[in-house]
C-alpha cells in the first residue's frame, strides 16, 4: 500500500542525509532520490512528497517522522484505503472542448485495487478542481505508476474534420474516446468495467461510432464520472496535463502565453494574433468553429 509525507527542502535534506548509505538510482525523471532501506524502498520526488512502500513500510514510517519530528499517524489509518468498495476499471476522459485555442485530448487510466492508495493519497480528483500547477505535480506521478494511453488532436485535423466531415464536438470525441479505450484494452487485458465521463447519451455515443469497423462495446457512460470513479480522475489529469503542455508549445509558437477557455482574454488573444499574423494563422492553433473568430471571418 504505501505511506507518504509531503515535506519542505529542509527536511528533505535531512531525509537525504540519514539514507545516504542506502540509496539507488532513481528510475525516472521524477525521482529526486532513491533508498532502499530496512527492506522498504523510499521514493522522494521533486515535487517533496515521499513515498515508502516495502515489508517493513509502517516500521520505516515512523522512523522518517521521528527523525524529522513528525507526529506520525496510527498505521490503520494511516495505510490506508478501504478498497472493498472498488472495482478495477478503465475510465476516460477529455479536456479541451471548450477551449478555442488548442485542440482535444482524450486519455484513459487504468488503477487497480493496489495502486487505490497511491492515487488517493496524491490527491486525486476531478482536474477541473485542481490547479494547473498540481496538476504539472501529479500527472507525471500518475503516468509514470499506473497503465494509461492519450490522444491528442491538434487543431489542423480538428479543423478539417468539421468543415469537410460535418462531425460536431460529440461525434469528435466519441471517435478520440472509442481509439483510447481499444488502446487501453491491449494494455490492461483484465479489468472490471469501462467508464467514460458521460458527454452524450448511450445510444448517441453507439451511434457516433456506427460506421467504425472496430468499437469497444463493454462501455459506460456516466454523468461526472471523474467524481465517482479514480480512474475516470486520473484520465482527467492526464488528459489536462497534455493539453497543458500543448497549449504551451501553441504559445511559443505565437509569442505569448494563450489563454484557455473562451472568454474575454481569449477574444484579445484573438485581436492580437489577428493583427500580427493575420487569419490563416488561427487554424494550427485554434477551433475555426467558435464564434469567437466570427467578427474576423
Amino acid at each position: 500500500m504505501g505511506y507518504t509525507l509531503n515535506l519542505d527542502e529542509k527536511q528533505v535534506k535531512i531525509l537525504q542525509e540519514k539514507l545516504k548509505d542506502y540509496e539507488a538510482s532513481p528510475t525516472n525523471n521524477y525521482t529526486l532520490f532513491l533508498a532502499k532501506f530496512n527492506t522498504s524502498t523510499i521514493t522522494i520526488y521533486k515535487t517533496m512528497t515521499v513515498l515508502i512502500q516495502g515489508k517493513t513500510e509502517y516500521e520505516t514510517y515512523l522512523d522518517i517522522c521521528n527523525t524529522l519530528s513528525i507526529e506520525p499517524i496510527e498505521k490503520d489509518r494511516a495505510v490506508t484505503v478501504d478498497v472493498s468498495g472498488f472495482d478495477a476499471f478503465i475510465g476516460t476522459d477529455e479536456v479541451g472542448t471548450g477551449d478555442f485555442f488548442g485542440g482535444i485530448v482524450v486519455a484513459g487510466a487504468f488503477v487497480s485495487k493496489d495502486d487505490i492508495s497511491f492515487v488517493k493519497q496524491l490527491g486525486v480528483k476531478d482536474s477541473k478542481e485542481l490547479s494547473d500547477y498540481k496538476i504539472q505535480q501529479i500527472a507525471p506521478l500518475l503516468e509514470e505508476r499506473i497503465p494509461y494511453y492519450s490522444y491528442s488532436l491538434d487543431n489542423l485535423r480538428f479543423n478539417y474534420l468539421t468543415f469537410h466531415y460535418k462531425l460536431n464536438m460529440n461525434h469528435i470525441k466519441s471517435l478520440m474516446h472509442n481509439s483510447v479505450i481499444l488502446n487501453m484494452k491491449k494494455i490492461v487485458p483484465e479489468y472490471d468495467g469501462i467508464i467514460i465521463d458521460g458527454f452524450t447519451s448511450q445510444a448517441n455515443y453507439f451511434n457516433y461510432l456506427k460506421n467504425e469497423k472496430n468499437v469497444a462495446k463493454d462501455v459506460i457512460l456516466y454523468e461526472k464520472a471523474e467524481n465517482k470513479y479514480l480512474s475516470v480522475a486520473c484520465a482527467s489529469i492526464i488528459a489536462r496535463y497534455e493539453f497543458i503542455k500543448s497549449l504551451e508549445e501553441l504559445s511559443k509558437q505565437v509569442g505569448f502565453d494563450i489563454p484557455k477557455g473562451a472568454g474575454k482574454p481569449v477574444d484579445a488573444a484573438i485581436k492580437r494574433i489577428y493583427s500580427e499574423k493575420g487569419l490563416g494563422a488561427f487554424k494550427n492553433i485554434a477551433k475555426l468553429n467558435f464564434k469567437n473568430l466570427e467578427p474576423y471571418k
